[in-house]
């Protein structure tokens, strides 16, 4: 997986995570970042480490050290082909996932995301 995410003057929020499903939202509202909105969605999550605010994001793959990181914390069992590092400013986290997508939009804040993740309304 390429990855060149890089979001460093927007704050995003930790939207809404649904384990049953392995789906995780990541939102950056047009109110109160920019002239868009930024929802960065993951599926197939099997681990989240991450604030609930996060002021900047880059997302990337990780380098030896903190796969030798995560797997400390999260044991032997589970498979890090998938993980992916998510740093800001003040904070540093990672989503095991291994799907990826990215949408922009003019939507407000509230509304529903193109994936359907979050419920209508």
């Amino acid at each position: 997986m390429e990855l060149d995410i890089d979001y460093p003057e927007r704050r995003f929020r930790l939207w809404i995570y649904v384990p049953s499903h392995s789906k995780l939202l990541l939102r950056s509202g047009l109110e109160t970042s920019g002239t868009t909105r930024i929802d960065i969605a993951f599926g197939g999550v099997l681990a989240v480490s991450l604030p609930v605010s996060m002021d900047g994001l880059t997302i990337g793959k990780p380098d030896s050290r903190s796969i030798r990181s995560v797997a400390a914390q999260l044991g032997p069992r589970l498979n890090l082909d998938d993980l992916l590092i998510i740093r800001g400013r003040d904070y540093s986290g990672y989503v095991v996932a291994s799907i990826i997508e990215i949408d922009e939009s003019d939507r407000r804040m509230r509304e529903q995301d193109k994936w359907g993740i979050t419920p209508p309304g």
